[in-house]
């Protein structure tokens, strides 16, 4: 008895883990970047599978039309979503004014993160505007913020 007793502390320490691991498992992501650097680092920062999918898109309109096609099929729609704002022609800002008209019709919420190379604190302010955006990240992300944002989603889903 008294050995089963260091198990039993090991398995109540380690579940929370093995918990948490599976639900993240249960997250999709999406990326909306010009940058295929920036996508490959997203796929290679997701081992072990932090994310159970990863979509890769670069452009706006693709996006936006998804998210409309599925906007009532709670399923197919993005657990959160990783937006670029520098990218040509329709850019991150045309993305959130477009998410903006839509974003309450959608089947569930969907935590929106800005990844930007911009440090100007007009853009800054500007993102203030839009009530659906979690948080501001400025690249290049590292690893550790990709597991840290991915984990921190899971605990707040």
């Amino acid at each position: 008895m008294v050995h089963l007793l260091p198990q039993r502390l090991a398995i109540r320490h380690i579940l929370p883990l093995i918990l948490l691991m599976v639900t993240l498992r249960k997250q999709t992501l999406l990326v909306l970047d010009d940058d295929d650097v920036f996508h490959r680092i997203m796929t290679l920062a997701n081992k072990p599978q932090f994310f159970k999918n990863i979509c890769h898109f670069n452009e706006v309109d693709v996006v936006i039309a998804y998210l409309k096609n599925n906007r009532n099929n709670h399923f197919k729609l993005p657990d959160v979503m990783f937006i670029d704002l520098g990218m040509p022609g329709k850019d991150g800002w045309s993305f959130l004014d477009a998410y903006a008209e839509i974003y309450g019709s959608l089947s569930k919420r969907i935590k929106v993160y800005i990844v930007t190379v911009s440090v100007r604190k007009v853009d800054h302010e500007r993102l203030s505007g839009y009530p659906f955006i979690e948080q501001l990240i400025t690249k290049p992300i590292s690893m550790d913020k990709f597991r840290a944002l991915a984990r921190l989603n899971d605990l707040a889903a």
